[in-house]
């Protein structure tokens, strides 16, 4: 099995790919049979099994559930986690902390995108070339912070601005319109995957 975990900024997390963690033994539980065969299409099938895999080998039965703005959490526990996969790849993570995760996989397509999600200053912090790699990083700093803050109409661009850069470590400045956060993000190209990690600073 290609599987790859970590801890980053006190959050544990397992990758792995999709494809061989689907060939493992079925692990489902009634609920989670019932949930993956709701799902018409087969990628939505593979992402969900995928996780469930990851996420028995810590939490085993305890099933994931959906909260406000579609946030996952166990169902009987008061750890947070996170989830997130690409076309091939899937992560689960956990921690005491509050946190957001995200995987991309590098693709020359972030790029006539950058313009959406980032400004010029941003990509100036860098301070040299900004190719495909650094634009996924930067998308996928912003996607880990949305999911910590889980505030539905936040503008990339505007309102979550990233101040500084240094080596793996972004950091950002959030404003939500009633309160202003300082946000960490750790950025890791882990197994042809950015893998990132925000929490508060």
């Amino acid at each position: 099995m290609d599987e790859t975990q970590g801890n980053n900024a006190l959050v544990d997390w397992v990758i792995g790919e999709i494809d061989k963690l689907n060939m493992g033994e079925n692990i489902l539980t009634i609920e989670e049979t019932n949930q993956l065969n709701s799902f018409g299409n087969a990628q939505r099938k593979k992402e969900f099994n995928a996780v469930r895999q990851l996420k028995h080998r810590v939490f085993g039965k305890e099933l994931i559930i959906y909260g406000e703005n579609g946030k996952p959490k166990l169902n009987k526990s008061d750890i947070h986690i996170g989830i997130s996969h690409t076309a091939h790849w899937a992560l689960f993570a956990h921690a005491t902390i509050p946190f957001g995760c995200d995987i991309e996989e590098v693709s020359g397509r972030i790029t006539p995108l950058s313009d959406r999600f980032c400004s010029s200053e941003e990509l100036e912090l860098f301070g040299g070339e900004v190719g495909v790699i650094q634009l996924t990083q930067l998308w996928s700093c912003k996607e880990a912070l949305y999911k910590l803050i889980n505030l539905k109409g936040i503008h990339w661009k505007k309102q979550m601005r990233c101040i500084a850069i240094t080596g793996t470590k972004f950091t950002f400045v959030v404003e939500t319109g009633t309160k202003d956060f300082i946000v960490n993000c750790e950025s890791l190209f882990v197994k042809n995957v950015i893998l990132s990690i925000a929490t508060y600073a």
